[in-house]
């Protein structure tokens, strides 16, 4: 009876050991672990496709382990996609907290993007520490407008669709809220920014956004062409000092001086602040506007004080 209690007892504690070892077997990393690669989580995956994937990856053993370290951890609604660099194999477990409290052990490179930068500008700013981004599907895909102005943590391995899609995202998060708060007076959210860029290229304060808004819808509405120089950049690069009366003639749809209206999108990606100035203008008897030498705006009623003022406040 004593014996057969002992081997009971021992067959339990093999059992028990195997059950361990199988265990810790399941949730220690492939011996093919992908050490010093980046693997990327896509938005909206669910849990059991996530987990085949990381199976066949090599960077899990058992679907099932990862699923029940998940399900602990909150489900797949807390799941956070994105990139994450394996730097060195790590067990199931670890892998499944990493995924749910977005740990991803990438490098991330602070940026800041003015307002009124060009989507092409943008791309200039993402140099060799960003060896993923392509800057010709960046110049060819992104929306010029729609990218936001601000300061980001962009990590080392974004992609030019992914910093689209983080810019624009932005975008919407910022302007949605004011463009749907404000009345717009008639005018489309599309003109809106299309004029908003215009003011951008144009004004420095607020004060000057907001009279500049004012004589553009004004001339707008008046059947009058806007004559805005900043248009240029987005024609030949040139700026107000570099034009020439042949530049004045060239056959552009931005070309502001030839075409009446609102250019066919926007000219750069506008700052908040002359979104406002676009939805909000100040009504003034002006329809004229210059920026002198020393970076004063002066505003014209007619045409004859507006050239007075050109050879007045802006050497040659």
């Amino acid at each position: 009876m004593y014996r057969r209690f002992i081997n009971k007892r021992i067959y339990l504690f093999i059992f028990v050991m195997f059950f361990l070892i199988t265990c810790l077997w399941y949730i220690t990393p492939p011996f093919s672990f992908p050490s010093g690669s980046i693997i990327t989580i896509p938005e909206g995956v669910g849990l059991y496709v996530l987990t085949e994937k990381l199976q066949e990856d090599n960077v899990i053993r058992s679907p099932f382990w990862f699923r029940l370290a998940a399900i602990v951890l909150g489900g797949e609604r807390d799941m956070k996609a994105g990139q994450y660099y394996m730097s060195r194999p790590q067990n199931t477990f670890l892998i499944a907290w990493r995924v749910f409290h977005g740990h991803n052990d990438i490098e991330t490179v602070k940026l800041t993007i003015p307002e009124g930068f060009t989507v092409a500008k943008i791309s200039n700013l993402f140099d060799d520490r960003f060896p993923f981004f392509d800057h010709d599907s960046f110049k060819s895909l992104a929306p010029e407008g729609y990218l936001f102005p601000d300061t980001y943590f962009i990590p080392v391995t974004v992609t030019a669709s992914s910093t689209i899609k983080l810019l624009n995202n932005n975008f919407v998060r910022k302007v949605s809220e004011v463009i749907n708060n404000s009345n717009l007076s008639g005018k489309t959210p599309e003109e809106i920014i299309i004029m908003a860029s215009l003011i951008e290229g144009e004004a420095r304060s607020q004060i000057d956004r907001e009279i500049v808004s004012g004589i553009l819808w004004r001339r707008v509405e008046l059947g009058l062409p806007l004559q805005v120089d900043a248009s240029f950049a987005y024609v030949n690069g040139k700026t107000t000092k570099d034009l020439t009366l042949d530049d004045l003639k060239i056959d552009s749809p931005f070309n502001t001086y030839l075409y009446k209206g609102l250019p066919p999108r926007p000219i750069s990606n506008p700052g908040l602040e002359s979104i406002k100035a676009a939805i909000n203008p100040t009504s003034t008897p002006y329809l004229y506007f210059l920026t002198g030498d020393d970076g004063t705006m002066h505003y014209s009623e007619d045409f004859d004080d507006h050239v007075a003022k050109k050879f007045k406040y802006i050497s040659r």
